[in-house]
């Protein structure tokens, strides 16, 4: 089924409710039912590839401007939002791209003034597809193996200053607020100190738009349709009307929650060592 076909089961059935309202009912459903489970049918494998620090030629800088002038080097517009760190200086600064050779930093620059310091531009953090909703903790993996999840404040209390730079061993995630719909990005460390392939796997999610997308052929038809019906006939103050498609829909939604754990692969259960920590005291006696 389309979402095309969706609209004109639904229009026809209803022909004197706004197709507006119709559209965001079903666009609404199609939210819930994605958000019910992490269902496995929407993993995507994907690859995030780090890059190097750039630290081509050298910069001027004085002490209480925003301003970094750039000699010897071209900087790009994909550099926006790097981490700018000068060499004699520990801080780090987040960089602004003007031109190639003329960028600002995120704050007034405290250290001593310079005409020719060496720096490093390094991106630290990533931008994850558009389509991500959301990350599972063992996501990310490297070529050390798997990636720990931590938060910003976790990283913040062992490496306040973000010096050290290697192969990416932790990830943090967070929501980018300046664009619309928010993207999610992840911030790796150590940073990463040269290009990098990091597979991992994350969650899609697409809302209804074009009338030819298909909705999701694991989808059971009558969780999404009847959700919708449930909410035009709660519209048209048929409340018994309501309740009973949104029995139908339950019933639907319940189906697909079984067919997902019939696809779950046995796992053993592990207790944290909060529980089983006593367990390694005992033995060191």
């Amino acid at each position: 089924m389309t979402y095309g076909q969706l609209k004109l089961r639904l229009t026809q059935a209803y022909p004197g409710v706004s197709l507006d309202l119709i559209e965001g009912w079903c666009n609404d459903r199609y939210e819930e039912i994605l958000a019910e489970l992490p269902w496995s049918r929407q993993d995507v494998m994907a690859v995030l590839q780090t890059t190097s620090p750039y630290s081509t030629g050298t910069v001027a800088v004085t002490a209480g401007s925003h301003n970094v002038t750039l000699t010897g080097g071209a900087w790009t517009a994909g550099m926006s939002g790097w981490a700018l760190r000068i060499k004699e200086d520990q801080d780090f600064y987040e960089f602004i791209y003007n031109t190639p050779t003329t960028g600002a930093i995120d704050r007034a620059y405290d250290g001593a003034t310079s005409t020719a310091a060496s720096y490093s531009l390094t991106q630290f953090i990533y931008v994850l597809p558009d389509d991500c909703r959301f990350v599972e903790d063992d996501s990310f993996n490297g070529p050390l193996g798997q990636l720990g999840r931590k938060t910003h404040q976790d990283i913040d209390l062992f490496d306040p200053l973000r010096n050290c730079s290697g192969v990416p061993q932790i990830w943090a995630s967070y929501m980018d607020a300046n664009t619309v719909p928010p993207l999610m990005q992840v911030e790796l460390w150590p940073w990463p100190d040269k290009v990098m392939s990091l597979p991992f796997t994350y969650q899609s999610t697409s809302d209804l738009a074009a009338e030819s997308q298909l909705i999701q052929v694991w989808m059971q038809p009558t969780a999404l349709l009847e959700g919708v019906t449930a909410r035009i006939k709660a519209h048209l103050k048929d409340y018994a009307g309501a309740q009973f498609h949104a029995a139908l829909a339950t019933a639907g939604l319940k189906t697909m929650r079984s067919d997902e754990a019939q696809k779950l692969a046995y796992g053993q259960m592990r207790l944290t060592d909060y529980y089983v920590g006593y367990r390694t005291k005992r033995w060191n006696r």
